[in-house]
């Protein structure tokens, strides 16, 4: 028996010992339902343990997949267990190969094999032919909790509206709150109760900033009572307010005019969504307050809220947030085509400071939606600066159709008067065309080759187009802007080159203010490994150790999208042994260091303490290398 609070390290033979004693009283196990070609003489033994004390987890569902067949699901091994009182579970007659291996219960996030840390790299479990593995060790984190209270500027309690929990990550070497970037609505979330009071809970550890959104949404009048009818009007605004269009539609059928959440000005109406904080009624003189998006305690950013770090099972329940009312104004103007034609009724989104390191959609100060005359006007606006966009992202869907695909994207300054007369000019998209080759043995098969391409903003901050290959070429639309093109990987192919107009871009920024198409992407089947073992300080090999590659040039640290090539991390196997393959040519930095220290660790002032205890290593193209790693303790 294990004792609590302790890691249960039996030896092997003791351990499969002891399962056999408790087996009578174990649920039984689902039957595997078919198998590859080869002898099912295989055995995998494990236990379910809580990450940060080591104690076992009873009664935690395993499961068990063999990812290589599970494109032939009647021949794919799979089972799934309930662990025992001392959380071990156990798999037989199982075939070789590399199985995927996840333990889940209430209450507990991660428990995929190979985590060190809740947001870590996983591994596969290889199984040989007749071998009877007994280490196969899971970790789970018990979820943890942050708790507070909202009041508004004269302490009263707010009550039922949405607080989020936004996780702190690093992409492309910037702090990004939300790791969902583009869908920061579905962060944790949860809504203040009669007493202002909110708990969020089942947040893995981690850091995180609290914020309680507040963005007003201003529509045409008479949209509300045509908008039921009119499909292709309900799409833009739907677009317009709420990325969840079913959500918004049952919010504005309860916003009609005369309630609280709707003030009318003029021929427009300010909607104030459920879950957000109804401003305090207009000044006879028609003068306007808003409560802006708070972070806690009292900022108006992501970057300049208080960071709120949580271990496993930890609980937080003194963040407390004050919302204030801030003067506003109304922005009007009108949006127009470049023929000089106005646009079919289109949704707007204008942003501000509020959404800085942040998905925008979802974050945005105010929505709205242009009139069939492309008039526009956006109700509750306060001082600041912000950048006027199109809502609908939808835009490669509507070229595709030979519809209108128009965007918009403009700096407007707002101060303490209104703007009556902002001219807004909608721009076509551009078109971004390319062809494919492959370069190896022999072409591959469709289902065996990649299948597109995605051109990532470097910083992650605007929509990202892609592309699929249909017959060896590929064709989307972009609005004007940064990207790097990053061409899909399948396993056996990599990626050689990418070149636009005859340059050379792999990897690398590039403008894009006209259309483009002239996009070459080459692979090649050629294997290029970089790999070796790593050994702790007593020079023996670890196995909690996570292996990290990284440009040596310090200019390349930032700005390299969200799915980099050149920065890499992976967990050393059982034999104490990394692997990266593909690496692009370069120079890097390799160091191995514990895989739980490992989060954050693309932070810029993180990589350079990582570079101080770094191997500097060179790699040429198509080009299989061997470097050992001594462990590091960087805590």
């Amino acid at each position: 028996m294990s004792l609590p609070g302790r890691p249960h390290r039996l030896a092997p033979l003791v351990f499969v010992l002891a399962l056999t004693i408790q087996l009578a009283a174990s649920p039984p196990q689902i039957g595997i339902q078919g198998a590859p070609p080869g002898p099912r003489t295989g055995l995998i033994v494990g236990q379910v343990v809580e990450a940060a004390t080591g104690a076992p987890v009873p009664e935690a569902i395993v499961s068990l997949t063999l990812p290589k067949y599970l494109q032939d699901l009647p021949t794919t091994p799979k089972g799934r267990v309930m662990a025992d009182s001392e959380g071990r579970y156990f798999f037989s007659d199982l075939p070789a190969g590399d199985y995927y291996l996840r333990a889940s219960k209430k209450g507990y996030a991660g428990g995929i094999y190979g985590q060190r840390r809740a947001s870590g790299e996983t591994q596969l479990f290889t199984l040989g032919e007749a071998e009877r593995r007994t280490d196969a060790r899971l970790m789970l984190w018990k979820y943890a909790a942050i708790g507070g209270t909202v009041v508004d500027e004269v302490g009263e309690p707010v009550v039922d509206v949405a607080v989020y929990a936004l996780s702190r990550d690093f992409i492309a070497g910037r702090p990004r709150f939300g790791k969902m970037i583009t869908q920061p609505w579905a962060a944790p979330t949860t809504t203040t109760d009669d007493r202002g009071m909110f708990r969020i809970s089942q947040l893995p550890p981690g850091s995180y900033v609290i914020v309680v959104p507040s963005t007003q949404t201003t529509v045409p009048v008479t949209v509300l009572g045509t908008y039921a009818g009119n499909s292709s009007l309900l799409n833009e605004v739907v677009s317009a307010t709420m990325p969840n269009g079913g959500y918004w539609r049952a919010e504005m059928e309860e916003t009609p005019l005369g309630r609280s959440r709707t003030q009318q000005v003029g021929d427009f109406a300010m909607l104030t969504m459920n879950r957000v904080l109804i401003p305090p009624p207009a000044t006879p003189s028609g003068r306007m307050a808003v409560y802006k998006t708070t972070y806690y305690p009292a900022a108006t950013t992501a970057r300049a809220a208080a960071v709120i770090t949580v271990k496993s099972g930890e609980e937080r329940a003194d963040v407390n947030v004050s919302l204030r009312p801030v003067p506003a104004v109304r922005v009007s103007g009108r949006l127009v085509t470049p023929s000089g034609t106005p646009p079919a009724p289109t949704s707007i989104r204008l942003v501000g400071e509020s959404a800085t390191d942040v998905a925008d959609a979802g974050f945005e100060t105010v929505t709205g939606i242009s009139d069939p005359s492309g008039r526009f006007t956006l109700l509750g606006v306060p001082a600041g600066e912000y950048v006027l966009k199109h809502a609908n992202t939808r835009l490669a869907i509507a070229a595709r159709q030979g519809l209108p695909a128009l965007w918009l994207n403009q700096r407007v300054t707002v101060g303490s008067r209104d703007i009556d007369d902002l001219s807004v000019e909608l721009r076509p998209v551009l078109r971004v065309e390319g062809r494919v080759e492959f370069r190896g043995q022999s072409p591959p098969g469709r289902a065996s080759a990649p299948r597109g391409i995605s051109f990532e903003p470097p910083f992650g901050d605007q929509s990202s187009p892609a592309a699929e290959y249909i017959d060896g070429s590929f064709a989307t639309v972009a609005t004007p802007g940064q990207y790097i093109a990053r061409p899909w990987e399948l396993s056996g192919w990599s990626v050689q080159s990418v070149t636009l107009d005859g340059k050379n871009i792999t990897d690398s920024v590039i403008d894009l203010q006209g259309d483009a198409t002239s996009f070459v992407v080459v692979y090649t089947d050629r294997r290029a490994i970089l790999s070796g073992t790593v050994n702790d300080a007593r020079g023996e090999l670890s196995t909690d150790a996570v292996a990290l590659a990284f440009p040596a040039d310090r200019e390349r640290w930032a700005g390299y999208g969200t799915n980099p090539r050149t920065f890499k991390s992976k967990s050393v196997s059982r034999a104490g042994v990394y692997a990266f393959e593909n690496l692009p040519a370069g120079e890097y930095f390799l160091v191995a260091i514990d895989g739980a220290d490992a989060d954050g660790w693309t932070d810029p002032e993180t990589l350079a303490l990582l570079a101080a205890w770094a191997t500097r290593v060179t790699v040429a193209a198509e080009e299989s290398k061997t470097l050992d790693l001594t462990l590091k303790a960087i805590r």
